[in-house]
């Protein structure tokens, strides 16, 4: 590689040089905190690197080829920044879970490995985000699975939430395994019949091959549909939405923050790149199957969240009904306006997923460290009703989450109602009005769960078996991080130009 192509791709660099520095770290010095902040060190360095090269990308050329496997352009670096930030919030999150769990270093429990495998699945999908060639595509995909299955089950020596705690995280730890190995399959079956029908791997070629007449047009569609299927997984878009409520819920939480922020940013990115470079919107089997997928995800994710008592479950329908608005902006053939909407859309998905996952968190791991989750205890601390009065028992907590699941109904004044309307804006300039309808319909029906859940956490009186009646005690490094999200909420949502004018400049 030249010097050029390794200064293109700093941010994956300092990351493989994270990961190798934190395995030597823990092999000579075992210590939680110490692995906690190399990790936030590693994150922040990250961070520093793709401002630097998005510099070197304003100051001379629109992107800058790493061979022919990674294309590292203002896109890419954005999202890098976005998952970078992400990550560093899980971790926190993380730290705060295992702290409260009591794991200590021992000869079967290392609590410096969570953060091991999230700097693996962060290099993952920061390379997936650059792909350019379908071998790193599928490569990038694999590393990030092979890094959540270990997560999905991260053994606890310590106190345990309730008897059942460590059967669920095995239980969405191998329906994972499984279904995405299925998923995988697909995936690679699709890319052998892309190469089959072009010759060709590279993103760019294939496009190229696809405007030809030699081009087998069957063959071509049916590898598309197969790779798509793969990343619908990934987005849990139905029908390959069945993980989704029981990886979430039996996941510990801020792994289930990473699944529904990370690995999914990393998807949307993607197809983003395969919509614009690779020319699928050449192929109409592509725009009819993700029409009739973000149909069914914002109609039958909003359905389903209407049923769920637990938290993290209703979380797990919201998302795969969020993930269908998203899918609007792929619909549309305008690249820019498709684009801009998508990325807005995508960052107040994190920030405002992130933020509801922490409070979730927080208050678990309060609820344990405070020894009041005795297996008989009525209801655990994920059931909705468990949060009736949260804002008393803990304003910070309250207000924060019920500022999130605001932005996730879309209420004017937050990210998630910029969000929503620079989608229908799409969907309007896409004339896509089946699609629309869809949007206004699901939009409905989730306002009715997010507010009752809203108005549990202002119910003044607690119920009595209720045994988080008490005032919560939140860890300072929690405090702060809701703070910045709740802020960044409302922000973007008071004052969305920047960042719009920031996402226009990506295109333009």
């Amino acid at each position: 590689m030249t010097a050029m192509e390794l200064y293109a791709i700093l941010p994956l660099l300092v990351l493989t040089a994270g990961i190798v520095l934190l395995m030597l770290q823990v092999a000579f010095f075992r210590s939680h905190n110490a692995a906690m902040m190399t990790t936030v060190t590693v994150l922040v360095t990250a961070i520093l690197a793709c401002l630097v090269v998005t510099g070197e990308l304003r100051d001379t050329v629109s992107s800058l080829p790493a061979t022919t496997m990674l294309l590292i352009d203002q896109q890419a670096l954005f999202i890098c920044v976005l998952l970078l930030l992400a990550a560093m919030a899980v971790a926190v999150l993380g730290h705060s879970y295992l702290r409260a769990r009591q794991v200590v270093p021992s000869a079967t429990d290392h609590p410096e490995a969570f953060y091991i495998l999230l700097l693996l699945c962060l290099l993952g999908a920061c390379t997936l985000v650059c792909a350019s060639h379908f071998a790193i595509f599928f490569l990038a995909l694999e590393l990030i699975s092979l890094a959540l299955y270990p997560l999905l089950a991260f053994p606890l020596t310590g106190r345990a939430f309730q008897n059942d705690e460590r059967g669920l995280a095995m239980e969405s730890a191998i329906k994972y395994l499984l279904l995405s190995a299925i998923a995988s399959a697909l995936g690679l079956f699709g890319i052998a019949l892309v190469y089959g029908a072009t010759g060709a791997l590279e993103f760019s070629a294939v496009a190229a091959a696809m405007s030809g007449q030699n081009v087998s047009a069957g063959l071509m569609q049916s590898g598309l549909a197969l790779v798509l299927a793969a990343m619908a997984f990934k987005l849990s878009l139905v029908p390959f939405h069945l993980w989704t409520p029981d990886v979430y819920q039996g996941a510990p939480t801020p792994v289930t923050a990473l699944i529904a922020t990370v690995s999914k940013a990393a998807a949307v990115a993607i197809l983003l790149r395969l919509m614009s470079v690779s020319g699928w919107s050449e192929a109409s089997i592509i725009g009819s199957l993700l029409t009739l997928m973000a149909i069914a995800s914002i109609v039958g994710g909003n359905l389903l969240a209407l049923l769920q008592r637990d938290i993290k479950r209703l979380l797990a329908y919201s998302s795969i009904a969020h993930i269908g608005y998203l899918t609007v902006a792929f619909l549309i053939n305008e690249q820019t306006l498709g684009g801009e909407a998508a990325l807005y859309f995508l960052v107040a998905y994190v920030v405002t997923t992130l933020g509801a996952f922490a409070v979730i968190s927080l208050v678990a791991d309060n609820a344990l460290s405070n020894g009041s989750t005795d297996p008989g205890e009525a209801l655990a601390p994920f059931h909705i009703d468990y949060y009736t009065g949260l804002f008393w028992r803990s304003p910070l907590l309250g207000t924060c989450l019920a500022a999130m699941l605001l932005s996730l109904a879309g209420i004017p004044l937050t990210i998630g109602f910029i969000g929503k309307f620079y989608i229908f804006a799409a969907g309007v300039e896409g004339e896509l009005w089946l699609v629309l309808g869809a949007v206004i319909v699901g939009s409905a029906l989730g306002l009715f769960y997010y507010l009752r859940l809203l108005l549990t956490l202002f119910q003044r009186a607690p119920m009595p078996s209720v045994a988080g009646s008490s005032v919560l005690a939140i860890p300072v490094t929690g405090q702060l991080l809701l703070v910045l999200l709740s802020l960044t909420l409302l922000t973007l949502g008071v004052f969305p130009q920047p960042l719009i004018n920031w996402l226009h400049a990506l295109y333009t």
